[in-house]
């Protein structure tokens, strides 16, 4: 058996137990240092109650209200991301919505309608991929509100699909498409910009 000595008149202590030692010590420091990483690691909540999205979302609101615009879109960066790591259809519906609240204020038309759109469609497919009808309606009001009469006919296929759809949520729908259509058609004839 190996051992070590600790110089005049001390015990020699065993190899195996300085191994021994050293591999626990080790281990301790391995286990310390993946809990303390855990503790500082982003938290994507998989529960789109928590909505992680609403804090920065409130924030957004809040900047509009002052008339900070760049902070606003910050905060909307923010809640997006959020949404985009929650991997929930909600988030995406509500920045999308958020989307659109900027562009009001700010008159971002062209930048503002492609943003809520992409976030619309990655709700309309996370909302499918959870067999979620609410979600696949809610999306489908979205781009009704947008006056996207063909992505809204697709929704609504979806939401068949799913599990059908009440008349009333259908015709809600169709009732929105028409009057964002008449909107539409109202405001290019005036000379303004479509969405």
């Amino acid at each position: 058996m190996r051992s070590l000595h600790r110089g005049n008149g001390a015990k020699k202590i065993p190899f195996r137990l300085i191994t021994a030692r050293v591999l626990v010590g080790t281990l301790g420091a391995v286990l310390l240092l993946g809990t303390a990483m855990a503790s500082f690691a982003p938290r994507r909540p998989d529960d789109p109650r928590s909505g992680a999205w609403t804090a920065p979302l409130r924030r957004m609101d809040e900047a509009l209200a002052a008339g900070d615009i760049r902070l606003a879109e910050r905060a909307w960066h923010d809640a997006y991301g959020q949404a985009l790591g929650s991997r929930h259809w909600e988030g995406m519906v509500e920045a999308g919505d958020a989307a659109l609240r900027i562009r009001a204020v700010a008159k971002a038309q062209r930048l503002a309608a492609p943003t809520a759109r992409q976030a619309y469609l990655t709700a309309l497919v996370r909302a499918r991929g959870q067999g979620s009808v609410d979600g696949v309606l809610r999306t489908a009001e979205a781009f009704a509100r947008l006056g996207d009469g063909e992505v809204v006919e697709q929704a609504l296929q979806v939401a068949r699909d799913l599990g059908g759809v009440h008349p009333e949520a259908e015709a809600r729908v169709r009732g929105l498409v028409d009057q964002s259509t008449r909107v539409s058609e109202t405001a290019h004839g005036l000379g303004k910009r479509e969405f």
